[in-house]
């Protein structure tokens, strides 16, 4: 049935309806098996004119969808669903009297049937622009992915820490740009050099980026945590390849005001082998900061 409600449908199912039946009762029943309160019935069937007289069924129906108007949106759609769903399917179109006018219910019923298939057939071609759009946006971000890959591959052969940190940054830059972060190349400023920062879900993250041969220590990571701290609801990921000495992981805090997320090379592994996208990535880790106060997250997501 139709996702669209319009003003040629309303006409429609009022011209319809109020012409399939020849008595009100029969219409009344239409309306209680529709999904319109037996309360909202009874009031619009006590409605009288200017003159004084019962309302017309075309007249009933006016008034039904002017109360209508006040319901719920999918109330709504479900009621004139039903009511159109009476005409489309209604089969026998025998007049119940000789005044009965029972052929403009069903050229209404026709013309509702055409307003559906054509809504469908729209339906169905957005659908499918929607799919080729997610089809190509998935098969760009693999594609792009294999490159990054085969260039992490050509990083992770430099021997020099300083020149494969190096590389690393806009290697880094690259990635967000394909996880379609905001990404902010590195800067310095007076007394402190960033090696970059992103923003995602309105926060900013101050990125520090280590590939050398021994992990982190405690001290490399209190001077981001200064940096974050000195600066406007700033955070910071730190993201060491070889990962954090065993210090760094016990003395991490809890219950403090946490402002550092730390990641690895397995966590950034994951991501470049196609194993999940660093949005994700980063969903959990600031899910696990914030829920369990654990600033060194899982590798599986799961």
């Amino acid at each position: 049935m139709f996702d669209i409600f319009t003003e040629e449908i309303e006409i429609l199912i009022k011209e319809g309806v109020s012409n399939l039946y020849w008595y009100k009762k029969d219409m009344k029943k239409l309306w209680l098996r529709s999904g319109v309160k037996v309360s909202i019935t009874e009031e619009i069937y006590g409605l009288r004119n200017d003159e004084n007289k019962t309302l017309t069924k075309r007249q009933l129906l006016d008034s039904l969808y002017e109360k209508m108007r006040t319901f719920e949106r999918n109330r709504r759609l479900e009621i004139s669903r039903n009511f159109a769903r009476a005409l489309v399917e209604h089969q026998n179109f025998v007049p119940q009297d000789s005044n009965h006018r029972i052929e403009k219910a069903q050229t209404a019923s026709l013309r509702l049937k055409e307003v559906v298939t054509k809504q469908l057939k729209e339906k169905e071609i957005r659908e499918a622009k929607k799919r080729k759009i997610r089809e190509t946006a998935k098969d760009n971000y693999e594609t792009k992915l294999i490159q990054l890959r085969e260039k992490f591959i050509e990083i992770f052969k430099i021997e020099s820490p300083q020149k494969r940190g190096l590389a690393l940054e806009p290697f880094f830059t690259e990635l967000m740009n394909l996880s379609g972060i905001q990404v902010f190349e590195p800067f310095r400023i007076t007394g402190e050099q960033i090696d970059g920062a992103i923003k995602y879900d309105s926060n900013y993250f101050l990125i520090e980026l280590k590939w050398q041969k021994e992990k982190v220590n405690q001290q490399s990571i209190s001077s981001l945590y200064l940096k974050a701290d000195g600066k406007l609801g700033s955070k910071g990921i730190f993201i060491s390849m070889d990962g954090f000495s065993s210090e760094v992981i016990e003395s991490l805090p809890r219950g403090k005001d946490l402002k550092i997320i730390l990641l690895d090379g397995n966590h950034l592994s994951n991501v470049i082998f196609g194993n999940y996208k660093f949005v994700d990535l980063l969903e959990h880790a600031i899910s696990q900061a914030s829920l369990k106060g654990n600033l060194y997250c899982s590798h599986n997501l799961m």
